[in-house]
């Protein structure tokens, strides 16, 4: 089932040195790891920011596929 997770890194939040934050993305993955990873993999491959700057700070469910996800928001993929 597909969900909609918000991923903040530590770093790249935005501000002084770029006016996107490469830090916080929104994936829709089946479950947390497979977000994490696809957000690492995308700052890994494209060189952006420092090692620390990418790793997760926290990880949030949004939304989820179904009639009634527990996290209370559905989710149209």
């Amino acid at each position: 089932m597909k969900k909609l997770w918000k991923v903040t890194c530590r770093g790249m939040h935005g501000g002084i040195a770029s006016d996107v934050a490469h830090g916080v993305a929104y994936v829709v993955a089946e479950d947390a790891a497979e977000a994490y990873q696809k957000v690492r993999a995308s700052l890994d491959k494209r060189k952006l920011g420092f090692s620390k700057e990418r790793e997760l700070e926290k990880i949030e469910l949004l939304a989820a596929e179904g009639d009634y996800p527990e996290c209370g928001y559905a989710l149209y993929a």
